[in-house]
């Protein structure tokens, strides 16, 4: 699909949902298009990090960025990091990296079914504001992003550890209060 057809459906899409959070339309646009910027700085900074010896997982929320999975050397996480920062309109980057080997297509998938089961959570408890957190999660850790109070990201937290097969968590939201 062409940028400007990308452009057009992700402005559809950030206007029937606009009223969904305390985000900006453009917020939202712009974060549709940070994160695949940010993967194109990450594949041209070492080919090593897109190769098959690399697992990594970018998200963007409010142009915070999120950089998640494993790599197999430490100087590859800091080449991800440094050609992520790079990126116009990044604010933030927490970067998560893990120095190991990919995790496995298994717990990929079982990374997916927790997402899922979290996210269903979210929107079923009137508490968690689940139009507002984004959640990611690779190999067990389930890292949150979102703009919310600290009341919010509480019971957020609180949900999430109720989940089963969670390992950890890791906070990233950006407080209101």
């Amino acid at each position: 699909m062409s940028r400007t057809k990308l452009f057009c459906a992700t402005l559809c899409v950030a206007l029937v949902l606009g009223g969904c959070s305390g985000r900006s339309i453009g917020n939202k646009i712009d974060d549709q298009f940070v994160a695949p910027d940010v993967e194109r700085a990450i594949e041209k900074a070492n080919k090593d990090l897109t190769s098959p010896s690399s697992h990594i997982v970018v998200s963007s929320y409010n142009g915070v960025i999120l950089l998640a999975g494993q790599t197999p050397r430490n100087e590859l996480k800091e080449t991800a990091e440094r050609a992520a920062r790079t990126v116009q309109g990044v604010r933030n980057v927490h970067n998560e990296l893990h120095i190991s080997a990919p995790s496995s297509a298994v717990a990929r998938s079982n990374d997916a079914l927790l997402t899922t089961r979290i996210k269903t959570q979210m929107f079923a408890d009137s508490n968690v504001p689940g139009s507002r957190i984004k959640v990611i999660t690779e190999n067990g850790i389930v890292y949150l992003l979102g703009l919310v109070t600290r009341a919010e990201a509480n019971a957020a937290t609180s949900l999430v550890q109720s989940v089963s097969g969670v390992q950890r968590i890791v906070r990233l939201f950006e407080y209101t209060d």
